[in-house]
């Protein structure tokens, strides 16, 4: 097992173009940690510098207690498990799984047991003698996932390896990773776009966006505390909702001005903000994080719904307010109609003002 520390990590492709800036990350031994964010974030990147298949242009790359910058990929003691599976089409599936052993001359019967154990754990002990044409993509990810784990490797790159399976074979596959992980009790690193899956695998999360990390932590922590505007805006479903206004101090309180209203900060949030009065914020609050009230007269941001979703046990509904939209998770029992007024009541300790031209969460 391994702890895997990137230490200002870059990565320059010819022509100057940065895909990856200098990264520091420290992966404990044992930890489920997933690279999240959009297409062309560097996820992919970093973890293919991790694998030893991109250069590192500059920084450190440390396995364990060693630094692996320039050793071959088949001594970093680690294992890949890539989106389209990578399996040899002429060969079963016990030839898959024991394809690396072999290269690596382990005995015989050694091979044997470990493909057989491991197939047995993956329930893949009845298609060892398939070959992958005949078998289904959850099937073939399980193998690539067996192929793996029998090298017993210190540490488990994964790339987006569920992408390819539908919405049902998702949910079940990322069961079994989960249960995998615990079982194994070894240090995996997943990259994905899908953040309801780095939500539920990761131990921790490492949100990046053009090339940068823009947070690591805990998925709730991540989730409730978002250290700016785009980790807001990515993470949860549906999304962080990002009202653009302005802040003012009247009478020793401060008040986010939205387009139709204004809402007086917390003390809490007021002492953290009060230095950006008079300029222009973003104020983010959770869709479950409010009250939907029917009318305009109440304290609130005042609006009229747009759009209901309704959900099992659950109601989505979109509200226009001035020219934004604000979405309002709501019982499903609660009569909301379309074209209504209605007022919207942050809970004001879990709403968030991010400003500056890098969108910082001044209220952290």
């Amino acid at each position: 097992m391994a702890k895997v520390t990137l230490e200002k990590l870059k990565k320059v492709y010819d022509g100057g173009v940065v895909a990856v800036h200098e990264s520091d990350l420290s992966i404990k031994d044992k930890e489920f940690m997933v690279l999240v964010g959009p297409s062309g974030c560097g996820k992919s990147t970093t973890l293919r510098m991790i694998a030893g298949l991109e250069e590192i242009s500059e920084g450190t790359l440390i396995i364990g207690e060693k630094v692996v910058n320039e050793t071959a990929p088949k001594d970093r003691d680690i294992a890949m498990v890539f989106q389209n599976y990578a399996l040899y089409p002429h060969m079963t599936v016990y030839e898959n799984m024991a394809f690396s052993l072999k290269l690596r001359k382990v005995a015989k019967a050694e091979i044997d047991k470990r493909v057989r154990e491991t197939a047995e754990s993956l329930e893949l002990t009845q298609y060892l003698k398939r070959k992958p044409k005949a078998m289904s993509g959850g099937q073939r990810q399980r193998v690539a996932l067996g192929r793996a784990i029998v090298r017993d490797p210190a540490v488990f790159l994964l790339d987006e390896p569920l992408s390819n399976l539908d919405a049902k074979m998702r949910g079940s596959m990322r069961k079994e990773l989960k249960l995998l992980h615990q079982k194994l009790q070894t240090t995996m690193i997943y990259v994905t776009h899908d953040q309801v899956e780095a939500m539920t695998l990761g131990d921790r999360i490492c949100v990046m966006s053009d090339g940068y990390i823009q947070q690591v932590g805990t998925p709730l922590d991540v989730y409730d505390y978002p250290v700016n505007k785009f980790v807001a805006s990515f993470i949860g479903t549906p999304a962080m909702n990002l009202l653009e206004g302005s802040l003012s101090q009247e009478g020793g309180a401060v008040y986010f001005n939205s387009p139709t209203s204004k809402l007086k900060l917390s003390d809490e949030m007021a002492a953290k903000a009060e230095s950006y009065a008079g300029q222009n914020v973003t104020f983010g609050i959770r869709p479950e994080k409010v009250n939907l009230l029917q009318g305009h007269d109440h304290e609130g941001l005042q609006g009229e719904v747009e759009v209901i979703e309704k959900l099992r046990g659950s109601q989505q509904v979109f509200v226009k307010i001035g020219d934004q939209s604000v979405t309002v998770s709501v019982e499903a029992h609660l009569d909301v109609r379309n074209g209504k007024q209605v007022t919207i009541q942050p809970d004001m300790a879990r709403a968030h003002i991010f400003a500056g031209e890098d969108g910082k969460n001044i209220t952290l």
